[in-house]
């Protein structure tokens, strides 16, 4: 059977039988029609789950104690309610009635259709068993047919069970020593499978016909889980004990049980949903000593035992449920996973059992009904319509127990002992029937300042749609994720499951394109003045990451400006609304069947319907890298430091299980984008260098943080050498990402990393390659967070020039040196780096003079501050260091003349890299082999991810090439189907490029990336409502190369550019015109890097 809210329900299905043999007895008299009915019996049960994970806690039992059968009966019963035979089918010990034979087990799927999907298999998460025996021929005629299970052989009530009123009316007693021998079930037959079926006459009259019984024990069962999602902070929940409280003595067997009642006589069932029903009771004072009362407790369960000096009580030390890391009460970093509400009402979880108890309607079971007054402040058990026990001294009711502290500061600052109590019904509100072969599960759900609760029973499915939130999804552009949807209930015929991106958060106006935090330690708090957050342009999920339908480009350009610098395209462009809309990227409608070619067009999706469950698997995806450049909005997450989200609304109709009708049900999906990872993107060894490395995953924990942390993966997570690359790493898992009881991976090309830890691995070199030989690269693909999201590592060994399609290198197809320029020689050759991790020089157009990184570490010529003094520089020809001001750098005539328009160097086919160079890495099309990526290369030396920032992007020139464990920054070019892979460095300080021209009164020759020279303002100058991901553009890093050719006039083609612009921040990638040199005299040009091929 499928997982509701019932503990148990065993299907009896009497199936025909070609009859073997008959005896003259009772069953051969009488005939009702013609000829006997032939019966064979199936007996259906639940087998027992596999563990679902392990608890911290004390007492109660497991949640299958009382599930097995062990011993079986069959009552045969006349049209006047009189016993005609009781066959004992089963029992060890017991003498089974000799018209039972053919007794086999077996471990077969055995559920009727309803309980099959559509291949006729068994749900996942239902494991059944399957007993089959034989029973003789009887006679055609009128019967009541019951069955009782794990009662024995039924001697012990043999004058009771004479007749069908006694057999129902007999009373069980509650062990509570030993809750297995609290395992009764009882059963009617009925024609048609009805777990409800009413106890009639079975007519048999064919000679084959086939019977239902849906047992149900007479005892149920608690479990409490805790949510604190809704908690103020600072308030802190100890819980210590869950107790079951006033659960029923005795129980009837086959009759409404209801302890305390004074007559014996069976009540109307109806009288049980009546609120004006008042029967006899037992005094109040009576319910511990009359004989159909009340045991004063059931088991409990010890979560924890607190100290008695409370003074030493805090989160680090105990379990706790707070509105932070331990919203569910899990112990450390498993506090905040709601799975944890999912296992503590686990089939097998620990529970609280206890016989029917069946009180009737009562009054509101809420405490307050207008949120502030106590509706019953002064509950008094002697005074009847004080409130106390909500007006049902004979109800059953869970108490937990615990310590409340809360730290604010204000008024509500305390601390001390808690009681929470709940009366346990069929609904939170006015029900106080607790019915037999029930599973009540309650979340005691804390709010405010935890002296409120709102209990909330799970006592079925409803029609409705399901979905776990949130999920995730990658940082990356154009990637995909599938998100699995759950509908219950009968879909209206040729209706679809509607999805809807929503342009902002109903409460909060947040919009998609922003960092978000909720203040937790996985999604902190975003400060206010790390973004901008008035109000915006056109604003909408057009300028954000998410879309319902596959990415099909790179970057997203405005019809007109395809070969335009991106500054030229009008910025109060609307264009991103339009291509959303046009490509319909925020709504999509999904069939229920008939799925034809073009519903999967825009990306496949499936739905399985297993009866009235429906299952969809639905894709979503990351836009494009590059959402119209100007506006800097990005499909890619540019923040290091904190997730992006957005909200899915989810809209079917169903038919209501109330009112019958068909009515929109809701459910809504809030998809976050992970943070940027950055630390580590690659790993690089010398030709003659094969030192392991170990890979940690790590991120910055906020803005501006000076060490990475590692993160646990939320779900499993992956890592795969990718096809097409070379053969010259292997993969090797850790204890530590992969968990201790998991078999090491050593030696493979994939590996599995488990759920809950960090994303943590080793990539093993397998030798060396001569000097100067073809590096050999490959791409280690992380897949982390059940797999939902993904990052790239670059791996390469060997420095020398390489094309990045891997054909020979030629004028058209060159091969990119993998150093950046340190110095010119005299011969006017390049000196390049020691490492290709080194950011080199920088150089004005044309002067071949290199300005020295150790610049950007001097007092006075650091980022942003206005140079005073001389810069160190390697002047031409020159290998010692000197000073020249800013102005004494500019280009000479003879620079001018002979190097500003085309730059030439010494060295056999060897050049700077030209515009059409750098364009042979770029591309829009979505298709495209030649992608980018951003983050830290370590080189050799480097065995491990760096925590401290400083080491992460802190290489410089006067590290050791040859064993350092810092890492650089910069952009990756790499091919996905070969795996070749380039690096452009953007310096240790984050900024490539010194800035020739004056902005906003800014001194020339500042260490700057960006144009701005400030926080973009809200006037028409700054125009930051058109561009709000610009807002502190000024001090983003990224990189400026200069480019070999330079035109006066590049006609607003970006591919005549004379320089190139490497944007870190949002991953950007084009040519910059002549913006590091305006001027066709160079007075206003650009420090930048320099890079060479070889063709």
């Amino acid at each position: 059977m499928r997982k509701k809210d019932i503990i148990f329900c065993i299907i009896l299905l009497m199936l025909q039988f070609i009859p073997a043999a008959c005896r003259d007895d009772y069953f051969m008299n009488e005939e009702l029609g013609e000829g006997n009915a032939t019966l064979s019996v199936t007996l259906c049960f639940d087998q027992e789950d596999a563990a679902l994970g392990t608890t911290r806690a004390e007492g109660g039992d497991e949640g299958n104690a009382i599930q097995n059968i062990n011993s079986l009966c069959m009552l045969f019963y006349d049209t006047t309610g009189k016993l005609v035979h009781n066959y004992i089918v089963k029992g060890e010990g017991l003498v089974i009635d000799p018209d039972v034979s053919g007794w086999s087990y077996n471990l077969e799927d055995n559920r009727i259709d309803e309980d099959k999907d559509e291949q006729g298999n068994q749900f996942e998460d239902s494991k059944t068993g399957t007993a089959m025996f034989k029973l003789r021929p009887i006679k055609r005629g009128k019967y009541y047919i019951y069955a009782v299970a794990n009662m024995g052989d039924l001697t012990q009530y043999k004058d009771k069970i004479t007749t069908r009123e006694g057999l129902k009316a007999i009373s069980l007693q509650w062990n509570p020593d030993d809750i297995s021998q609290n395992s009764e079930m009882f059963g009617v037959f009925s024609l048609t499978p009805d777990r409800n079926a009413p106890d009639d006459l079975v007519t048999i009259n064919s000679p084959g016909v086939q019977l239902h019984s849906w047992l149900r024990r007479a005892a149920s069962k608690v479990t409490v889980a805790f949510d604190g999602s809704g908690l103020y902070a600072n308030v802190q929940i100890y819980i210590e004990n869950v107790i079951l409280k006033d659960i029923p003595k005795t129980c009837s067997l086959g009759n409404p049980n209801t302890p305390g009642l004074v007559s014996e006589d069976v009540p109307d069932p109806d009288s049980y949903k009546d609120p004006d029903w008042k029967p006899e009771m037992h005094a109040r004072s009576e319910r511990y000593t009359a004989s159909n009362g009340l045991y004063s407790e059931g088991k409990s369960i010890k979560i924890q035992k607190l100290p008695a000096d409370l003074s030493v009580l805090t989160p680090e030390n105990y379990i706790h449920i707070c509105n932070d890391l331990h919203r569910y009460m899990g112990k450390g970093e498993e506090g905040d996973e709601q799975d944890i509400i999912t296992n503590t009402h686990a089939h097998k979880a620990q529970s609280l059992f206890f016989y029917e108890n069946m009180q009737g309607k009562g009054k509101s079971k809420k405490q307050s009904q207008n949120g502030v007054d106590i509706d019953y402040p002064d509950p008094d058990e002697q005074k009847e319509g004080s409130g106390w026990k909500d007006e049902k001294p004979y109800g059953t009711y869970v108490e937990v127990t615990g310590y409340y502290r809360c730290t604010a500061a204000n008024e509500h600052v305390g601390a001390g002992p808690i009681k929470f109590r709940f009366m346990l019904g069929q609904d939170v509100t006015t029900d106080y029937n607790a019915t037999r072969n029930t599973h009540y599960k309650l979340t005691l759900k804390f709010k405010g300042y935890g002296n409120d609760a709102d209990w909330h029973i799970e006592y079925e499915e409803p029609s409705d749609i399901y979905v776990s939130t949130p999920q995730y999804i990658s940082y990356l552009y154009n990637k995909s994720m599938n998100v699995t949807l759950k509908v219950v209930g009968e879909i209206k015929p040729n209706s679809t499951l509607d999805a809807k991106i929503l342009g902002k958060d109903e409460d909060t106006g947040f919009t998609g394109w922003r960092p978000w935090g909720n203040g937790t330690s996985a999604f902190p708090t975003v400060p206010s003045d790390f973004y901008y957050s008035g109000w915006i342009y056109n604003d909408g999920p057009w300028n954000s990451f998410l879309s319902l339908r596959k990415t099909s480009l790179v970057k997203i350009v405005v019809p007109g400006y395809e070969d335009k610098p991106s500054w030229q395209t009008p910025i109060n462009t609307k264009y991103n609304e339009t291509y959303y809309n046009e490509k319909n990227k925020g709504n999509r409608s999904y069939k229920i069947s008939n799925i034809g070619a073009d519903d999967l067009a825009d990306g496949e999706y499936s739905v399985k319907s297993n009866g009235k469950e429906h299952i969809f698997t639905i894709p979503l995806y990351t836009r494009a890298k590059e959402l119209v450049t100007k506006t800097g909005f990005t499909g890619n997450n540019p923040y290091s430091a904190y997730p992006r989200k957005e909200r899915i609304k989810f809209t079917i109709q169903v038919k209501d299980d109330v009112t019958g009708t068909y009515v929109p049900k809701t459910a809504y999906l809030d998809m976050i984008q992970v943070r940027r990872i950055e630390n580590p993107k690659g790993v690089w060894r010398s030709a003659g260098k094969s030192d392991n490395f170990h890979v940690t995953l790590m991120r910055l924990p906020y803005d501006n943080a000076e060490d990475f942390k590692p993160f646990n993966s939320e779900g499993a997570w992956r890592a795969t050498i990718i096809d097409g690359g070379d053969d010259f790493i292997t993969l090797r898992s850790t204890v530590e990402g992969s968990g201790s009881d998991n078999v090491q991976q050593t030696g493979v090309k994939s590996i599995e990393g488990a759920g809950e830890h960090p994303i943590d691995f080793w990539i093993d070199f397998k030798g060396t390659i001569p000097e100067g030989a073809t590096p050999r690269c490959a791409i280690v693909r992380v897949r982390y967070h059940n797999y939902t999201c993904e990052h790239d590592i670059f791996v390469r060994q060997g420095y020398a020039p390489i094309t990045i399609n891997g054909n020979a290198e030629s004028n058209n197809n060159p091969a990119w040196t993998s150093y950046n320029v340190y110095r010119f020689d005299a011969s006017n050759a390049p000196v390049y780096t020691k490492s290709p991790l080194e950011e080199g020089s920088l150089f004005r157009r044309g002067n071949r003079t290199a300005i020295l990184a150790s610049n950007n570490d001097r007092s006075g010529f650091t980022f942003g501050v206005e140079p005073t003094g001389s810069f160190n520089v390697l002047e031409f020809g020159s290998a010692t260091t000197s000073q020249k001001t800013w102005s004494q750098l500019a280009p000479s005539t003879d620079d001018v003349t002979n190097r500003f328009k085309e730059w030439s160097i010494a060295g056999d086919h060897e050049r700077i890299a030209t515009i059409e160079d750098f364009y042979t890495l770029e591309s829009t099309s979505i298709h495209s082999n030649i992608n980018k990526a951003y983050g830290v290369l370590y080189g050799d030396g480097a065995t491990e991810t760096q925590k401290l920032v400083k080491e992460a992007f802190g290489y410089d020139h006067n590290e050791d090439p040859t064993n350092s464990k810092k890492g650089m920054r910069g952009c990756f070019v790499f091919n996905v189907n070969n795996s070749r892979n380039i690096f452009f460095p953007i310096g240790k300080s984050g900024y490539g490029r010194r800035k020739g021209m004056t902005s906003n009164g800014e001194k020339v020759g500042t260490l700057r990336y960006a144009q701005r020279t400030d926080y973009y303002n809200n006037d028409g100058t700054g125009n930051i409502q058109y561009v709000p991901l610009f807002y502190d553009l000024f001090e983003r890093p990224g990189a400026i190369y200069q480019c070999r050719n330079r035109l006066e006039s590049t006609n607003n083609e970006v591919k005549n550019s004379s320089a190139f612009d490497i944007n870190y921040f949002t991953m950007g990638f084009e040519g910059f015109e002549n913006g590091a040199s305006n001027n066709n005299n160079g007075s206003d040009s650009d420090a930048c890097f320099i890079r060479t091929v070889k063709y």
